[in-house]
């Protein structure tokens, strides 16, 4: 579905945030990219999205250049959720998530009852209706997250790509938006992920067992495979310079990173 090859890209020419990127996604596969911050993780997302254009290298979209498709093409394809929520003047949040079908819409058209039904069944689904009527702009951070997801299920894409999805959330929202994740992986979306949390990785990994994690390094290259061959604490410690764990959790299964002390 998606093909990145020899991908670069650098504000800086000495130090390349993106250097020699390879990677490749099937449809309906979840890869979450760890790394630490300001290595390029937003970068290559928004490389992705049509939003930058790599120094060098090749985006290939079901096998066609990125490059030559229009913003309305990329749109019908990929979905992107930001870290920033975007600027929406006074929009209810209804219509601002029904903004989401603007790439299915021509020039002059109008969003139709069909369009709207779609905009209540992702608020139902979110357990966001209450928020129908709320102004966008007057609503916190882990709020407008919420309602930039339900926009994301009403653009129907095919790849989601979602830039730190739960770092102004709360516990209970961060697992919403990591059951929402998982069920659309399993409903055949193709979804890459960045995260600062390595247990979100390992905790979507228990669910869907062939999803990959990827490590961005310092030098600009992507390192990709399961859940266990990346998360070691060997490269945890490499990645973030801390003294991490890997402890294992009898009573959940499975295991958890933590920092050793302060």
């Amino acid at each position: 579905m998606l093909q990145i090859q020899n991908l670069h890209f650098w504000h800086n020419v000495e130090r390349p945030l993106l250097n020699g990127i390879e990677l490749q996604i099937e449809q309906g596969e979840l890869l979450t990219i760890l790394g630490a911050n300001g290595r390029g993780k937003s970068t290559l997302l928004n490389c992705i999205a049509g939003l930058l254009s790599p120094k060098s290298g090749q985006i290939l979209l079901e096998n066609q250049p990125l490059n030559r498709l229009t913003s309305k093409q990329i749109a019908q394809k990929i979905a992107y959720v930001s870290q920033h929520s975007p600027q929406t003047y006074q929009y209810k949040v209804r219509d601002y998530v029904v903004l989401g079908r603007a790439a299915h819409l021509g020039v002059f058209d109008k969003p139709s009852e069909m369009d709207f039904a779609l905009v209540d069944h992702a608020l139902e689904k979110l357990s966001i209706r209450h928020f129908a009527d709320k102004i966008y702009m007057q609503m916190s951070g882990g709020e407008k997250q919420l309602v930039n997801l339900a926009r994301i299920l009403v653009q129907q894409p095919q790849l989601i790509l979602f830039d730190e999805p739960t770092s102004a959330l709360d516990y209970g929202n961060v697992f919403k938006t990591l059951t929402l994740i998982k069920e659309l992986s399993l409903q055949g979306f193709s979804i890459i992920m960045t995260t600062h949390n390595p247990d979100h990785p390992m905790l979507l990994h228990s669910s869907l067992p062939h999803s990959r994690v990827a490590i961005l390094n310092e030098q600009g290259k992507l390192q990709t495979g399961t859940a266990p061959e990346i998360i070691t604490q060997e490269n945890l410690t490499a990645l973030y310079h801390t003294d991490l764990r890997l402890i294992a959790v009898p009573e959940l299964q499975r295991e958890i990173c933590a920092i050793t002390h302060l």
